[in-house]
């Protein structure tokens, strides 16, 4: 259960093949590639020159040109151009739309969209690479042949995938009886005093288990889960222009204004202040 506000809402046009392909233009050094967000569509990022910083879930990495950046379903993710800029391709396909009668289906494709699969986040495996390269290629081609070309090089890209990158399997979660109230709880009270311990006592939970049960369920860990409840808050107040920014990340729950400014713009790309200029057009 991602963060609904991070949920991209602008739906994606896909052609015969199912496939959609974004070749982004270059961009310099410390560019937001593209903030905070998740969706229920698969995405893979072929790093072509630079480098790219990613945050995935809870996981910063850094991906160099001859990688390719695999975004799972519903996983959050936030880009940003490394030190030389960026140069990449974005490959994006729904899972769903490859549903099909046979055993391979039900045993990997379904996993894999209901989270129960994960792979490595980057790879620079030549197999994968080259098939990534030939599946973007395929489908800007576009001739009448090209998209069921491209349908059987998405299963082998997802195969190959499986075979060379698999990070681990875990069963399927769903938030359920007492950890739907943690979540209501931590959404109501994120501006208060909350910490992983602080909740897992206070809903009857060992520490350890309830930092796993809760990042299964929202693929965040408590602390970032919270932290980011308090960013958007205070994005939504610096809005309406009421208050100084101090007062409002106390307000938030942050007590040290510098740490706040941080992790705002880490988080949105701009610092609170930038972002006050913006929001009033100065």
């Amino acid at each position: 259960m991602p963060l609904d506000f991070q949920k991209e809402l602008t739906p994606v046009l896909y052609g015969d093949s199912a496939v959609k392909i974004l070749n982004h233009s270059p961009m310099p050094a410390g560019t937001l590639a593209f903030a905070t967000h998740w969706h229920e569509r698969m995405e893979l990022l072929l790093i072509r020159s630079g480098s790219l910083l990613v945050t995935l879930g809870d996981r910063e990495l850094e991906a160099p040109a001859g990688t390719l950046v695999i975004c799972p379903p519903t996983r959050p993710h936030r880009g940003v151009a490394g030190k030389n800029g960026v140069h990449y391709l974005t490959i994006m396909f729904d899972i769903a739309a490859f549903f099909n009668a046979s055993h391979a289906s039900a045993k990997y494709l379904i996993p894999l969209f209901q989270r129960q699969t994960d792979f490595l986040p980057v790879t620079s495996h030549p197999e994968i690479l080259r098939l990534a390269e030939s599946i973007a290629s395929e489908e800007l081609k576009g001739d009448s042949f090209s998209p069921l070309l491209v349908v059987g090089k998405i299963y082998e890209l997802i195969g190959l995938c499986y075979r060379h990158c698999p990070e681990k399997t875990k069963s399927a979660v769903e938030p359920g009886g007492a950890f739907t109230e943690v979540i209501a709880y931590a959404g109501e009270h994120f501006k208060e005093d909350l910490s992983s311990g602080e909740l897992s006592r206070l809903f009857g939970y060992d520490e350890a288990y309830f930092c796993r049960r809760f990042k299964a369920i929202t693929g965040l860990p408590p602390t970032l889960y919270i932290r980011i409840l308090r960013l958007e808050y205070a994005r939504k107040e610096i809005k309406k222009e009421k208050r100084t920014l101090s007062e409002i990340a106390l307000e938030c729950g942050f007590s040290d204004y510098s740490y706040f400014s941080r992790c705002f713009k880490r988080h949105f790309g701009l610092s609170p202040s930038e972002y006050a200029q913006k929001q009033r057009g100065s």
